[in-house]
């Protein structure tokens, strides 16, 4: 470690100096490093990537191109609530400036599939299975109750949490401002079926405060060889419609409504690039029975796309697309796709 000296240049400071260590090489070759490391000023050393959860895979925080201002530490992930996975905030590239990031962009606002966790969740026909997911657009965080038992504590806008247990029949869910006065914001009786796995999903209403819409994830059991299941839920805002396009620009779905959650359809196993646009209901687009990778047909989007996002389907699974949040709020428009 380098002496104290407040008085010494930082000139030749090195990462141990700062109490930052690489990782080992093996059989000769450059140590491997958590993230992009122009190192162009004294304090740019890398990014760390935040820790997975037990059995989770970290989130990847995006390419991040720092240009060697002094601030260029990168960026944090927003911190999940218990149980929860952060969402992936998309491409940022950082701006050469020292006064934060004013031209960065979150272009497009790619995610990965959220894998879900139910540690010692058997399915029983007595107990269903049950996660929360928070596309509210609110700036506070929220707990979620089933009961009178706590199943989500200090949700923010964008995070899941891992399934639990949930016994058959009729449940009263409440949600809460999880500080302050942590008065009631929505209270509501939901069925569950025991054996069955469900997806709460927390959105706006249309005339203001908050609702909460069940989504089933039991759909879609006897898939081909090879084959997975992927369906879009639209939870973004009232009057919201869309359609989800391949490059060769043929619908996956159309028309997909505010709150509406469409039908599984079969994917072959692979890598989907996806584009979300405005619903077009003045022109008849073909829409694909079964997604395929490499299906060519040409033409032209008949709107811009909204957002483009990328979604690995793997055989024998199945994955939903939420679309949340909006573009005039703080957390912009954005894709959570999940695996159910």
């Amino acid at each position: 470690m380098a002496e104290n000296n407040p008085n010494a240049s930082n000139s030749h400071l090195t990462p141990e100096d700062y109490g930052i260590t690489t990782p080992a090489a093996t059989d000769n070759t450059t140590p491997a490093y958590s993230g992009a490391t122009n190192a162009a000023s004294n304090n740019d050393y890398g990014i760390s990537l935040p820790v997975a959860p037990e059995g989770g895979i970290p989130a990847y925080p995006g390419n991040m191109n720092n240009s060697g201002s002094n601030n260029d530490y990168g960026i944090s992930l927003p911190i999940a609530p218990e149980g929860g996975i952060p969402a992936y905030p998309g491409n940022m590239n950082t701006g050469n400036n020292n006064s934060g990031c004013n031209n960065c962009t979150v272009w497009p606002p790619v995610t990965f599939p959220i894998f879900p966790s139910c540690p010692n969740c058997n399915v029983s026909q007595s107990n269903a299975q049950v996660r929360f997911l928070n596309a509210s657009t609110n700036s506070f965080p929220v707990s979620i109750s089933i009961d009178n038992t706590t199943y989500v504590n200090n949700s923010r806008f964008g995070t899941v949490s891992g399934y639990d247990r949930v016994s058959d029949g009729f449940h009263t869910v409440t949600v809460r401002r999880a500080s302050g006065l942590r008065s009631i914001l929505l209270q509501q009786s939901f069925p569950f079926t025991g054996g069955q796995r469900y997806t709460m999903v927390l959105a706006d209403a249309p005339a203001g405060g908050l609702t909460m819409t069940q989504v089933s994830n039991d759909g879609c059991s006897n898939m081909n060889y090879n084959t997975g299941c992927y369906r879009v839920a639209n939870f973004s805002y009232s009057g919201s419609s869309y359609d989800v396009m391949l490059y060769s620009h043929d619908a996956v779905f159309r028309n997909v409504g505010f709150r509406e959650v469409t039908a599984y359809k079969q994917a072959m196993a692979g890598t989907y690039q996806f584009y979300v646009t405005n619903s077009n209901t003045f022109s008849v687009i073909r829409e694909l029975p079964m997604i395929v990778v490499g299906t060519v047909t040409g033409g032209n989007f008949s709107n811009d796309p909204l957002v483009s996002f990328q979604t690995d389907i793997a055989a024998g699974n199945r994955y939903t697309s939420y679309l949340v949040g909006n573009n005039w709020s703080d957390v912009g428009f954005r894709v959570l796709t999940i695996e159910d």
